[in-house]
């Protein structure tokens, strides 16, 4: 199942739960009120995420009922509203030479997330923003200390991601992903279901017309379920929480170009990249 998160152009304000048929969307956001209740303190993770095995069915029977909405004609938001924390795979492909598990992770700050339907903000624009085209995989329930046999049982889903990162000078990479829109999220989430084996993935990756990049997530040092298993001995990983592939094609973008990646299976996402209003002075 592909889950997205979206809004109307006439009701900007609302936010909206999504199944995505072809190239239509089916609004099953009446699911929501299966959810249960929550006072605060609030607990960390994604509330949705983390019921997802119970709301699936209902999801998929309102899917059935409600008149579908053509994709170009929606905002696609993050499909993953609360994640607690973004992990960031850090030289994890072969041709990096470095040893999975002597390297460790980079963190993201949860509020760089942003879906296909915003743009990536340039804010220091006399500085270079990297492009890294990943694999997202979006953990499902509450694990620590997991192996990398069991790892796999704790995911929810998968999609594609950008990990922007402005390039450090002086600064630590924590800071430098960290950037609102730094992190885009994307198009939908698709279920775990549909994916049984994450390293069988591949990607094609463009800036504007260029081809910037084309490989298999075969090639990662660190397989998705071993980076899971890996961050878990150090970390409590909650439902929505961001586990990024980490990138093997990294380069300058600019304002008035395009990115787009490809992950066959899951969909394909394309995001403007644009001179942020709050761009400071060189």
């Amino acid at each position: 199942m592909k889950i997205c998160r979206f809004t109307l152009a006439d009701s900007p304000e609302i936010q909206r739960l999504g199944i995505v048929e072809g190239n239509f969307v089916h609004d099953v956001t009446a699911s929501t009120d299966a959810l249960p209740a929550l006072r605060w303190p609030f607990p960390p993770g994604d509330q949705l995420i983390g019921q997802l095995p119970h709301l699936l069915p209902i999801m998929a029977d309102l899917a059935q009922t409600m008149p579908p909405i053509a994709l170009d004609a929606v905002r696609l938001l993050s499909p993953v509203a609360n994640p607690s924390k973004v992990v960031c795979g850090a030289g994890n492909w072969k041709h990096h030479g470095a040893p999975f598990g002597m390297i460790g992770f980079m963190g993201k700050s949860a509020t760089a997330i942003v879906g296909a339907g915003t743009p990536v903000e340039i804010r220091w624009p006399d500085r270079t923003t990297l492009h890294e085209p990943e694999l997202a995989i979006v953990i499902g329930r509450k694990c620590t200390n997991v192996s990398q046999a069991e790892a796999l049982d704790y995911v929810a889903g998968y999609a594609c991601a950008f990990d922007t990162t402005l390039k450090p000078e002086r600064e630590d990479w924590a800071f430098c992903k960290s950037f609102d829109t730094y992190g885009t999220l994307g198009p939908w989430l698709v279920t775990k279901d549909e994916i049984p084996d994450p390293s069988a993935l591949s990607y094609k990756f463009w800036v504007d017309d260029d081809l910037r990049g084309e490989r298999s997530f075969a090639d990662l040092t660190g397989a998705p379920a071993e980076m899971i298993a890996f961050a878990s001995t150090a970390m409590t990983l909650y439902p929505g929480d961001i586990v990024l592939s980490g990138a093997a094609d990294v380069g300058p973008i600019r304002p008035g170009e395009t990115m787009t990646i490809e992950i066959g299976g899951i969909g394909r996402m394309s995001v403007p990249i644009v001179l942020s209003p709050h761009a400071r002075a060189g």
